[in-house]
């Protein structure tokens, strides 16, 4: 088992909101939808899941928009030490044809909404973690960064000399 855990998020940006996940746990709270690999499954293919189990919405999961990583020896102090090493994946994502983010029948402990966020209220809201910046910066750029899948690579064969 790897010490470091994958995470696989949403980024989904549509007429200048971002869609977040409320949770309602010492106060109100966000996050991009999102959370741990499972074993077997592609990054995208866990990025589908979670947007869809945390907001009840398909998504078409595009390019890497960021990569977030939390080293509980080596972090903001908004977080635990207890809290595992983890690395997260934000993913580029668009809503399905007539997909309408909700909450969940049998949402997460804790989850109280689906919102779209306007991008210019991000300072008001508590977001984990604190990436409202380069949610703004991505927003305005919609730079990427190339996820290079090994299926996708042409195969090399070995010559012995």
């Amino acid at each position: 088992m790897s010490h470091v855990r994958v995470r696989c998020t949403g980024l989904i940006i549509q007429n200048d909101c971002v869609l977040l996940v409320e949770y309602n746990e010492d106060g109100i709270h966000y996050n991009l939808p999102g959370g741990g690999l499972e074993p077997g499954e592609t990054i995208k293919e866990g990025v589908f899941r979670e947007v869809f189990e945390e907001t009840s919405a398909e998504v078409i999961v595009g390019p890497l928009a960021m990569v977030y990583e939390m080293a509980p020896h080596n972090q903001s102090g908004e977080y635990s030490d207890q809290e595992p090493h983890a690395v997260s994946m934000i993913f580029e994502c668009t809503l399905r044809q007539h997909a309408v983010p909700r909450l969940p029948l049998h949402p997460d402990p804790h989850q109280s909404a689906v919102k779209w966020m306007p991008l210019q209220e991000l300072d008001n809201i508590v977001l984990f973690p604190n990436i409202k910046d380069q949610i703004r910066a991505y927003a305005a750029s919609m730079r990427n960064i190339e996820l290079i899948e090994d299926h996708q690579l042409q195969r090399q064969v070995f010559h012995e000399e």
